[in-house]
């Protein structure tokens, strides 16, 4: 191996048109596994913008398919990251990948060496030069070193020279990769050799295994179809009931989708063909069953279809349709291959399938357990936001509740009962009943936790659960709080301040028969807001992020904004959530008695044929009593949008809520829809004449207008300024 040097690359592959990057950095790869005897080597050019290596281009021999695509630049254990990181040329093995990712066993399952050299110019720093070597415990020598960082700078100065002529350096979604036994005997690099064909369907598998959702099947499929094998066109169809329906498309005419989607299975179509037979089927460039299928541009080519039915078991879940040049006949010269992708594909669409109507049945299920529409008594507004587990497909046992009494008195609650799965959703429907029904009984926080602790031991179920239980008199501010396990609610007063509430924490319930509660005093001054939550919102053991709860409630805004921000807060710690997440936000005003002059509200039944008209009647009337009648025409005129949306399109009962304050007028719609509406220019066909434009009106005419998800159901609220603000400001 010493006696061989590596080809310098300068000019010979600086005559690469600058259409052909990617066959110059394959070309490269290439060099290194012939001098260096490796079974792969990977041109990874660093994504702008982002701290991650991708490949761009890669050689490889029949044992490189594992070669990796991703390397974050802040993980060590891969040799690339340290190259990158330290300017030289650095070692690794599989067992240091390992160590740090078992989940990559498939990746590097055999005895596996690396070696990687920076790609760096004098200016500029592009990536790293990585070879592979299936053997164990052998590093690479100092001459293998040497070449290989000889090799790195020759490509640099390419690059450099690339960069200086204004062509990207930035890599594609997937990488160019050839065979380097096609290039050692001088073969195209553009033909799709079997071994590259393997390297991307095993690349492929991997994304597949880790897909959640059916779409990014379709797209990580289409990507790898379109970039990596080379394909002209292709189309995934998918089995809708006894129709086809387009998951994706590329490359296609327009008309030629239009007319596939939504078709019956039953027409004499190649898709359903290949699905009825269960076989791999192709069309030749003549054959009049695929004409169309091109746009214009490209319909006088010559290309040849292949279709193949994406299996689950013995049945076909849909069609994967590919189109290729005539030169790419050694795509279809084994059917073993392809057989594999349709088989991969079509097995991960059942699973995210099943997986998301699971999981959408688990989240109707959660949120029918929960209040429709929270009460605002005057004096106090409030909104409530909940979260779905994003890892798991159980039940959850998170709830809230917000109780009004007699004598304008309110209850707040929040709870959590142990386990994400059915028992815990029956478990915590029984407690939130048990708590709602103790709590209007007109007992005090510690008596309403000990009888709900003595009914969950009742129930004998070994599950525990925590509450937080609050009662509110609206028109002193006074408070009472009693805590069964559950961290106490935040508390933010009028000025900014976030000081702790200091609550004796009881047992939490279902544990001990004698446990006993303790009622915390509070008074809340005008401007107070609580936010109780549960653990989902927070860390490893339910600590809130303090900094993300400082920033959202410091940003200007109202409940509602500042509930989106807390929730995107929590949520944004963590990608994958293991448990749900509950959010309740009361906001204290002031004394009921003055508040009951400023506030108003109407509920429409779902089924009530003038329930726009009323809230325009009824908004005017308000008005009026206010001396804001000047304001009429355009509040009737915006209400009657949002009221007309949520009737139509959320199919519920819908609550108009409207709040005077002394610059502006508020209007809340809140139903049991937990869809947010949509703000569309052009109504769809099934929408009424003018009920898919409502929030484009709004949001033209409105000075202010959100649009958020209230926990079992959304708000949709808009703000518009009073004749005096107005003249003020002027």
């Amino acid at each position: 191996m010493q006696g061989h040097r590596v080809t310098p690359s300068g000019s010979k592959r600086l005559a690469t048109p600058k259409s052909n990057r990617e066959q110059l950095l394959a070309s490269a790869a290439g060099d290194v596994v012939r001098d260096l005897r490796a079974s792969a080597a990977t041109v990874f050019l660093k994504v702008p913008g982002v701290p991650e290596l991708h490949a761009a281009a890669a050689a490889l021999t029949a044992m490189g398919v594992g070669a990796l695509e991703r390397i974050p630049l802040d993980d060590l254990t891969y040799a690339s990251s340290r190259a990158w990181r330290s300017g030289r040329v650095e070692v690794g093995s599989n067992v240091e990948i390992l160590a740090g990712h078992p989940n990559l066993t498939v990746f590097a399952a055999f005895p596996l060496e690396a070696a990687a050299a920076p790609l760096f110019s004098p200016t500029r720093h592009f990536g790293t030069l990585t070879a592979f070597w299936q053997r164990a415990g052998v590093e690479a020598t100092e001459p293998e070193r040497q070449r290989l960082a000889a090799a790195a700078a020759s490509l640099a100065q390419d690059l450099d020279r690339l960069a200086d002529h204004g062509i990207s350096l930035a890599p594609p979604g997937v990488p160019y990769v050839v065979a380097a036994e096609d290039l050692a005997a001088g073969e195209e690099a553009g033909a799709l050799a079997f071994t590259a064909l393997i390297y991307h369907l095993h690349k492929l598998a991997m994304l597949l295994a880790s897909a959640v959702h059916p779409q990014e099947v379709v797209e990580w499929t289409m990507q790898r179809v379109m970039d990596g094998l080379g394909a002209r066109a292709a189309l995934i169809c998918l089995v809708d009931a006894d129709r086809l329906t387009v998951a994706g498309a590329a490359g296609c005419a327009g008309a030629f989708v239009r007319a596939i989607n939504d078709s019956p299975l039953g027409q004499c179509r190649p898709e359903a063909e290949a699905m009825r037979r269960q076989q791999q089927l192709m069309y030749g460039p003549a054959d009049q069953r695929t004409v169309g299928r091109l746009p214009e541009p490209l319909s006088g080519q010559k290309c040849f279809w292949v279709v193949l039915p994406l299996l689950a078991g013995h049945r076909a879940v849909g069609a994967l349709s590919m189109a290729f040049g005539s030169e790419r006949q050694d795509i279809i010269a084994g059917q073993g291959p392809l057989t594999a992708l349709a088989t991969a594909v079509g097995q991960a669409v059942e699973r995210t399938q099943m997986d998301e109507v699971r999981h959408a049945l688990a989240d109707d299920l959660q949120h029918a357990l929960l209040p429709p529409v929270l009460p605002q008594p005057a004096g106090v507004v409030s909104t409530s936001r909940y979260a779905s587990a994003t890892s798991g497909i159980d039940l959850g046992g998170d709830w809230y509740d917000l109780i009004t009494l007699p004598e304008n008195h309110l209850v707040m609650v929040i709870g959590d009962v142990q386990g994400h799965n059915t028992a815990a959703a029956v478990v915590m429907g029984e407690l939130r009943s048990a708590v709602r029904a103790y709590a209007t009984e007109g007992h005090d926080p510690a008596v309403v936790l000990s009888r709900a602790n003595q009914l969950l031991i009742g129930l004998d179920t070994d599950l525990f659960a925590t509450c937080c239980c609050a009662w509110l008199d609206p028109d002193t501010g006074r408070a009472q709080i009693a805590t069964a396990g559950h961290p106490p609610p935040l508390l933010r007063t009028a000025d900014g301040r976030m000081p702790p509430v200091l609550v004796e924490a009881g047992m939490p319930l279902g544990i001990d028969p004698q446990a006993a509660f303790t009622v915390t005093d509070l008074y809340l001054q005008p401007g107070t807001l609580l936010a109780f939550y549960t653990n989902g919102l927070g860390g490893v053991g339910g600590d809130v992020d303090s900094a993300a709860v400082s920033a959202a409630f410091d940003e200007p805004g109202n409940l509602e904004s500042i509930g989106d921000r807390l929730i995107r807060g929590f949520s944004a710690s963590s990608p994958r959530h293991a448990d749900d997440a509950a959010l309740l936000l009361v906001g204290y005003e002031g004394p009921s008695a003055d508040a009951q002059r400023n506030v108003r509200q109407l509920r429409i039944h779902r089924r009530d044929l003038h329930g726009a008209q009323r809230s325009r009647r009824m908004l005017r009337e308000w008005l009026e009593g206010w001396e804001l009648s000047t304001m009429a025409d355009d509040e009737e005129l915006l209400v009657s949008e949002v009221v007309t949306n949520g009737l139509v399109h959320g199919d519920s009962d819908v609550y108009v809520y409207v709040r005077r304050y002394p610059e502006r007028i508020r209007v809340e719609v809140r139903d049991s829809d937990p869809h947010l509406a949509q703000a569309v220019t052009v109504p769809r066909e099934e929408d009424q004449a003018e009920g898919g434009r409502g929030l484009v009106i709004v949001s033209a005419l409105a000075s202010a207008w959100g649009n958020s998800p209230g926990g079992r159901g959304k708000t949709v609220w808009f703000e518009m300024p009073t004749p005096a603000s107005h003249d003020a400001e002027a």
